[in-house]
């Protein structure tokens, strides 16, 4: 019998804020939609959740990794900052790295 090594990670930041992996899919649907409301949506969580988690890691960083406009009638406008794109591109490289891990190690029981 084979068992397999599985999980999540999250990155946690110096103030001990994590930000685990639906954080980082909902800014892959920001930068796909540009709205913050268009993600929460799809991910089945609530605009004041995701408003609130989004500004409280903004706060814990030097620089933002998303900004937003608010809207009117067509609804507000979120983007990711260059910080945000480094951040989802180092999150990217780390994932591949641990899917090898979790797909290479195995115990034969």
């Amino acid at each position: 019998m084979n068992i397999l090594v599985k999980g999540t990670f999250s990155i946690e930041l110096e103030t001990g804020l994590k930000i685990n992996p639906r954080i980082f899919t909902l800014l892959k649907l920001v930068e796909k939609t540009g709205s913050l409301n268009t993600a929460a949506k799809a991910l089945g969580l609530s605009y004041s959740y995701v408003w609130n988690t989004l500004y409280k890691i903004n706060c814990q960083l030097t620089t933002p990794i998303i900004i937003t406009k608010r809207g009117g009638k067509g609804g507000g406008i979120a983007t990711l900052t260059q910080r945000g794109y480094v951040l989802l591109e180092e999150y990217d490289k780390i994932y591949k790295d641990f899917e090898l891990f979790l797909r290479t190690h195995k115990i034969e029981f």
